[in-house]
């Protein structure tokens, strides 16, 4: 008969559990390595191993990976140390080269490819600015001598006889003062031109050059303001002594053929406003009236009649409800060609010179053309006035109630 025997003291007891506790879980440990796809797992490493530029045997591969399900994923990793780091980025070498490396390399080359091409670039701009600097001098030293060469003629043809002396004092001064100035531009241009030949200026040599030709191009342009201030002395004289005999012949023109006391209280108001401007040697105000006078005599020799084509309505300029009624109008000469007339638009107070415009009547003239062209679309009574030889007022069947140009 087997004696009982004796039971484990506490301690004992632990010390069991624990070893049960480590075969459980070396067991559990065993039983997910034999479920694992050991081959699929170890290759899927063995890649990763590839595209970090290393190759580890495969048997190294499956002792580390019997030792990571052993320990049940209780890996800890080492301490991020620069000695870690190193190692890390060691063991990476390959991706790095191919991901950092190459790619920095390439903006490397393309930065340093960059900064090469701006410095040519920038060389190109540097030799265009000189290039340009040199044509430039040469173009205010063509100009200057072309100057001269104006203010040689202007001195070689002389002044009128009949200039007045404050004109001529103008004419004179202009000339000289241009002439000085033309002459110190030259001293300036000989050695501006000298330095802008040289080859390998720098930014700085050709900007201070260049602010050189402006200012040699600005007394350039003063210089010509004062030549063509003394052309203009001339040209204007001239023009007031051409304009003088035009009117006169204008004004005698015009009071050969006027037959109307208006045409003629025209012509004198015009001839006093000449003789005004004459006095003033005021060329502007003086081709303005001539202007004026041409188109009198041209209105006082025309005749022509005032024939009815059509009608037109438009709403009062300051009563919506309102119509303005008007009977469109041609000026016709007797061969049948079209005459120009002055005529001014009430609604806008402008005048114009036009062949057709609309002359404003009462509704019921407005009702009646429009009858007659209603009936076999040709307006029958078209007459509606006369101008004759000699006047410069149109004889009217219908009152002067204001026109209109524009419809």
């Amino acid at each position: 008969m087997n004696r009982p025997g004796r039971l484990l003291d506490p301690k004992e007891i632990l010390r069991v559990m624990d070893a049960a506790q480590v075969i459980h879980e070396r067991r559990a440990a065993l039983s997910e390595h034999e479920e694992l796809d050991r081959e699929g797992t170890v290759r899927e490493i063995q890649i990763m191993y590839e595209e970090l530029g290393d190759l580890v045997d495969t048997r190294v591969i499956e002792e580390a990976l019997d030792e990571y399900l052993a320990r049940r994923y209780a890996f800890s990793p080492a301490p991020p140390t620069i000695s870690r780091r190193l190692a890390l980025l060691y063991v990476r070498r390959g991706r790095v080269a191919k991901r950092v490396l190459l790619p920095a390399a390439g903006v490397a080359a393309v930065v340093w490819g960059g900064l090469a091409g701006v410095g040519l670039v920038q060389q190109r701009s540097l030799a265009a600015d000189a290039d340009r600097l040199r044509v430039d001098v040469a173009g205010l030293e063509a100009a200057r001598a072309a100057e001269l060469t104006e203010i040689e003629a202007l001195l070689a043809s002389g002044t009128p006889p009949d200039l007045p002396t404050a004109d001529a004092e103008a004419f004179d001064a202009g000339l000289a003062s241009a002439g000085t100035r033309l002459g110190e531009l030259a001293a300036a241009l000989a050695p501006l031109a000298e330095e802008a030949s040289r080859e390998g200026l720098t930014r700085a040599a050709i900007d201070g050059l260049r602010t050189r030709v402006e200012t040699a191009g600005s007394d350039l342009g003063i210089a010509r303001n004062e030549i063509s201030g003394a052309r203009t002395v001339v040209e204007h004289h001239t023009r007031l002594g051409a304009l003088e005999p035009e009117i006169a012949g204008l004004h005698a023109a015009v009071l050969a053929e006027a037959v109307e006391d208006l045409a003629l209280e025209r012509a004198a108001a015009l001839r006093r406003g000449a003789d005004a401007r004459l006095a003033a040697r005021d060329l502007e105000g003086l081709e303005e009236i001539a202007r004026d006078y041409r188109r009198l005599r041209q209105q006082v020799a025309t005749e022509y009649g005032i024939v009815i084509v059509g009608g037109v309505w438009r709403s009062h300029t300051e009563l919506d409800d309102v119509r303005n009624h008007y009977l469109r109008v041609r000026a016709v000469a007797p061969d049948g060609t079209r005459v120009p007339v002055v005529v001014r638009n009430e609604e806008y107070g402008t005048t114009a010179e036009v062949t057709e415009w609309a002359e404003r009547v009462p509704k019921e003239v407005y009702d009646r053309v429009g009858a007659d062209k209603k009936d076999n679309g040709i307006i029958d009574d078209d007459d509606f006035g006369f101008k004759r030889r000699g006047f410069v007022t149109a004889e009217r069947r219908y009152e002067d109630l204001g026109q209109i140009t524009e419809w």
